[in-house]
């Protein structure tokens, strides 16, 4: 009986990660909204009725896979408390998560538009995140003037605007690790400066009299 059931529990595993493999390849090529249950199952070799044995629409696939991608990617283990780590780490961590995953976050933000589950997924994640960054700020103790809830959301915003443009449409000029160090360690300085945690950088004056 042990020995079915391991049988049992090892096919049905191979069949999720079938349809997995399919619904990702899928979205990547076509994009969600023209990618239908009916081609997930052709393109995974299963029967259309498999399909809801495992998922209950083409948007729980979506989270799925999205799920799947973030279970392999963590945040890194801090050496310090301090804000400005903690503010490095995440911006380093989010840009290398969107390159990492950039077909899956492509189909993410186009599913967003046409699906309201995923959209509403993908608000509660951007809530995490300005939450995480306003107890931060708190924390912290910013610059007068600065209210931290509406710091966080504005921060947030531009790093998901940056990521967008620079890294999935491509305006930056590529998505090396290099790419990724010099992208996040410029937005760390741009936060930090904007809180008034660490003084803005000073332009490095020429030593060469001006003619």
């Amino acid at each position: 009986m042990a020995v079915e059931r391991s049988t049992r529990t090892a096919r049905r595993e191979e069949t999720r990660r079938l349809l997995l493999e399919a619904a990702g390849t899928l979205f990547a090529e076509r994009g969600y909204h023209a990618t239908s249950v009916p081609d997930i199952v052709r393109a995974a070799g299963v029967g259309h009725g498999t399909f809801y044995e495992y998922f209950g629409s083409r948007h729980q696939i979506l989270l799925a896979l999205t799920e799947s991608a973030a279970s392999g990617s963590r945040r890194p283990r801090l050496q310090s408390d301090s804000l400005p780590e903690r503010i490095r780490a995440e911006i380093s961590w989010y840009f290398g998560d969107v390159v990492e995953h950039l077909q899956l976050t492509k189909v993410w933000r186009e599913a967003a538009t046409f699906d309201p589950e995923i959209a509403a997924a993908g608000r509660a994640e951007r809530a995490r995140r300005v939450e995480r960054v306003r107890r931060g700020i708190e924390a912290a103790g910013p610059a007068p003037g600065i209210d931290p809830a509406i710091a966080a959301a504005a921060l947030t915003a531009m790093l998901e605007a940056f990521a967008d443009r620079w890294f999935v449409e491509g305006d930056g000029p590529g998505t090396s690790a290099a790419d990724i160090v010099t992208a996040s360690e410029t937005l760390a300085t741009m936060w930090l400066a904007t809180l008034g945690l660490e003084p803005p950088a000073q332009p490095v004056r020429s030593s060469t009299p001006p003619r």
